[in-house]
């Protein structure tokens, strides 16, 4: 039985959410379940958010078919509209891009803080597939947690732990007929070639039920894995003020294998200032660092050396494309995706500090380095209009500047 008390006790504190709507069965359920949802100290304000892409001509009537339902059921509404040039290929995820960056929009202007979406358990066990095929790791194996941020778009996903069958016959009940969007049933999409494979493997004991059981112990391992890797890069890990990542060497050789790996991946991350998308490698790369004391090598747009007394994390200048940012007095600006810079009150230009010599680094610092040169040449130098170097990396000569580089932070 689909219980709106249980599915909405998450949110009872919150004052302000939205609902997104397509006005498929899975949505149309959500929004029903809202609108039973009673508790006796009252439950947040809603907005429903429905967004016609203007890609199938009857989009625009089911925009409306939902606008209807969600005011008689006594909650506001909005269609959202994505009137942009559609691109020729990709569209698919050009779509769900456009759709969170509208209903984010929209949730600023309503003071909406949290969206909710009908993914279920289905959806769930469809992703938690599609992971392992691609090779995931303990964290893209959790599958989609209840509360995520999904393009700046904080989310909570009620009804994860739901039957979607359950789901289509509360719509049916109410006498809704539901959206059917074509595109959820293109074989041309991955996760559509799973759904259709889910029946055979639910024969098999691989039921829905069963994988988003296993995606809630993954994300429980998650948890104590993520605990564990914070510990470990707040002991041994930090970043200096060329941008620098610095792991102690004999404490990654003693940690267990998945803290290692975690660690290595999160300064990779910070130093190169890119996503690290591909587990394997960083695996492999863990392995080789434990394993052999080997050279420096690269991963990621990073270089990775290691030392007697630490393993050295820094961006690999040529694989920068990070060319001269201008910033007029008082701007600030992101430069090479891993140094944020105001300007002091005068304009300033931010560029790679490639042409200086070591000894030029030591002299304007006063102090010696003890990183590789090609380090020093991939952190920034701030100049002014006259030339006058006004700070190297994040260390600033002139009161005003401003300059926070690459910080160590949590990788999934």
């Amino acid at each position: 039985m689909l219980d709106p008390a249980r599915i909405f006790a998450p949110i009872r504190r919150e004052t302000s959410i939205a609902l997104a709507v397509s006005g498929g069965a899975d949505s149309l359920a959500l929004m029903l379940l809202f609108a039973e949802w009673a508790p006796a100290e009252g439950k947040p304000r809603a907005v429903v958010y429905t967004v016609d892409h203007r890609l199938r001509p009857e989009a625009a009537e089911e925009a409306a078919m939902v606008a209807r339902e969600a005011e008689r059921l006594g909650l506001e509404a909005r269609i959202l509209v994505w009137d942009a040039p559609k691109p020729a290929t990709g569209r698919q995820a050009a779509a769900r891009e456009a759709r969170y960056r509208l209903m984010g929009e929209a949730m600023a202007q309503d003071g909406s803080t949290l969206l909710l979406t009908a993914h279920h358990r289905r959806d769930q066990a469809e992703t938690v597939l599609m992971r392992l095929a691609h090779g995931s790791g303990v964290a893209g194996l959790a599958g989609m947690a209840p509360f995520a941020e999904v393009e700046a778009v904080a989310l909570f996903r009620p009804l994860l732990d739901t039957d979607p069958d359950a789901l289509a016959a509360l719509v049916e009940h109410a006498g809704l007929v539901p959206a059917r969007d074509p595109s959820n049933f293109d074989r041309a999409y991955e996760r559509t070639r799973w759904r259709d494979i889910l029946p055979d493997l639910g024969r098999l004991g691989l039921t829905d039920a069963r994988l988003a059981q296993f995606a809630g112990r993954m994300a429980r391992i998650e948890a104590q894995a993520q605990s564990a890797a914070r510990q470990f890069i707040a002991a041994h890990c930090h970043v200096d003020f060329l941008g620098v990542a610095h792991i102690a060497r004999e404490a990654f050789g003693a940690a267990d294998a998945e803290t290692a790996i975690r660690a290595l991946a999160v300064a990779i991350a910070a130093a190169s200032g890119q996503d690290l998308r591909a587990l394997a490698p960083v695996e492999a790369m863990a392995a080789r660092l434990r394993n052999e004391p080997g050279t420096a090598l690269t991963l990621g747009g990073a270089v990775i050396a290691p030392r007697a007394d630490a393993i050295l994390v820094y961006r690999e200048a040529g694989r920068m494309d990070a060319g001269s940012l201008l910033l007029t007095p008082g701007q600030s600006g992101r430069w090479d995706n891993r140094f944020t810079v105001t300007a002091p009150a005068r304009a300033v230009t931010v560029t790679p500090a490639a042409l200086l010599t070591r000894e030029r680094f030591e002299d304007l610092l006063a102090q010696p380095l003890a990183v590789p040169v090609a380090a020093l040449h991939a952190a920034p130098v701030v100049r002014a209009e006259d030339g006058a170097i006004l700070a190297i990396g994040s260390h600033v000569f002139e009161a005003g500047l401003s300059i926070a580089g690459p910080m160590l932070t949590a990788w999934h």
